[in-house]
């Protein structure tokens, strides 16, 4: 059996003239927070101003991800201009909110 399209990785980084862009799809869970806290972390090996985190394409979270939107601003608090979350009605801006009950 062939399968019809390849799984997306949980994050995928993009770069902008002054920020990276860590952007989730699908499901923000334990496994796709780790892979966000890493791509956190590598993210500050560029020297950005900014690290944004793209929330949009969420579909669904749990408790354990949303944990890792926490970690991350701890991550990024020595950058010039922080972090930002990227948001918009639904999972992702649910996500966020969990994150800083």
């Amino acid at each position: 059996m062939t399968p019809v399209a390849a799984r997306r990785a949980p994050v995928t980084v993009r770069s902008t003239d002054a920020a990276v862009v860590l952007e989730l799809s699908d499901l923000l869970d334990a496994t796709s927070g780790e892979a966000l806290v890493a791509a956190a972390n590598a993210a500050l090996e560029t020297s950005p101003a900014r690290v944004d985190i793209d929330l949009r394409g969420l579909r669904s979270w749990t408790q354990d991800g949303a944990v890792s939107l926490v970690r991350c601003r701890e991550i990024c608090s020595g950058l010039p201009q922080g972090l930002h979350y990227r948001t918009g009605r639904g999972p992702g801006r649910a996500a966020l909110l969990a994150a800083y009950a």
